[in-house]
């Protein structure tokens, strides 16, 4: 027989790991007003990464891609074979392969990978670390934290961080309510273009929530918003000109230009006052059942609500109930009570 086995030694306890702290997060120092910006060296394989995973207004160097049209995989996949190749890049990616990464879910690495980042200043990893506290999955839940680390995110100068401060201010979350540091948080970001900005400004002033109501200052945010992109912005723009909300002038050609704006980008909103216009044949648009029925359509399969009731109509006009069943079951499902009262009267229940 062979000799025992030695006895295995214990593991010595190992020392919890400690997290960053906020006390840690350094921004970049501002350069001089008169110093000519210094624009950075990147490599191919940066920009290739910075491509794929950087947030909008994270550097004026490069455009950054909006979250719901990040490709998860792509990001993860392109920068991680970056890191893997050379561990010396800046430090803007190393935060856009967090982002990437919380994304595609992999919290553990975004944590980590945000940390390093912070370190550097990255502002956009300091915003990343705000919402890893703000959901509290893979780090307790702390909104205090949560949010000095967006304040961190926002004196880095990212606009994105900014917006999160204004949030925090207006909604008490993790900080003291204080409209008025919330409203000059949003302006701050508004300035530097931040869509999300841009829109809450507009919907402020057109709602009167902790302003006076002030339309033509809601229109131009609005109008700002929509340049950068935002459907929504577009579709709240379209109503306002539809309606005459508020006692703006109203101006369907407007409308209906800020409607096809939104619907492009499948906005739900657009696309059922589209069908709406075009099925009533209002201010002197043609009526068309054939055009309702598409933005309808389209706006039911999106999920929308109304118009699934509205397909579900036309559809038991043309006499195929069948199918009209289907879309009154859609709506009824998301609570629509006028959609349960049609099914039940074709059911007879």
């Amino acid at each position: 027989m062979g000799d025992a086995p030695a006895p295995a030694k214990a593991d010595a306890p190992k020392e919890p790991q400690r997290r960053l702290r906020v006390s840690d997060l350094r921004p970049r120092s501002e350069p001089a007003p008169d110093d000519p910006p210094q624009e950075p060296d990147y490599s191919d394989g940066e920009y290739e990464c910075l491509m794929a995973a950087a947030a909008p207004g994270q550097s004026p160097y490069f455009d950054g891609v909006k979250w719901a049209d990040m490709d998860a995989e792509y990001a993860m996949a392109i920068c991680a074979d970056l890191l893997l190749k050379d561990q010396d890049v800046d430090a803007e990616v190393v935060a856009a392969f967090g982002r990437s990464l919380v994304k595609g879910g992999r919290l553990e690495m975004a944590l980590e990978f945000s940390e390093l980042a912070a370190m550097e200043g990255s502002g956009l990893a300091m915003n990343t670390l705000a919402t890893l506290y703000n959901d509290g999955e893979i780090v307790p839940e702390d909104d205090e934290t949560a949010f000095a680390c967006y304040m961190a995110a926002a004196e880095s100068g990212l606009s994105m961080g900014m917006h999160n401060v204004a949030y925090g201010y207006e909604t008490g979350n993790g900080v003291a309510r204080d409209i008025d540091k919330s409203l000059y948080y949003y302006q701050k970001a508004a300035f530097l273009g931040y869509e999300p900005s841009l829109l809450r400004l507009g919907t402020l002033y057109r709602d009167e929530t902790h302003v006076t109501r002030d339309m033509q200052r809601a229109v131009d945010y609005l109008k700002m918003a929509a340049r950068n992109g935002s459907a929504d912005a577009a579709a709240h723009l379209g109503f306002i000109y539809e309606t005459g909300e508020n006692g703006y002038v109203k101006d369907i050609e407007r409308a209906l230009d800020y409607y096809f704006q939104a619907a492009e980008q499948d906005d739900v909103v657009a696309l059922h006052n589209l069908g709406s216009l075009t099925y009533h044949g209002r201010d002197g648009v043609p009526q068309d059942t054939q055009a309702a029925f598409v933005f309808w359509g389209r706006a039911a399969k999106l999920g929308d609500m109304k118009s699934q009731r509205k397909v579900g109509r036309l559809l038991y006009e043309y006499g195929d109930v069948a199918a009209a069943l289907k879309f009154y079951h859609l709506a009824a499902g998301q609570g629509d009570d006028v959609a349960q009262q049609l099914m039940r009267q074709i059911e007879g229940d």
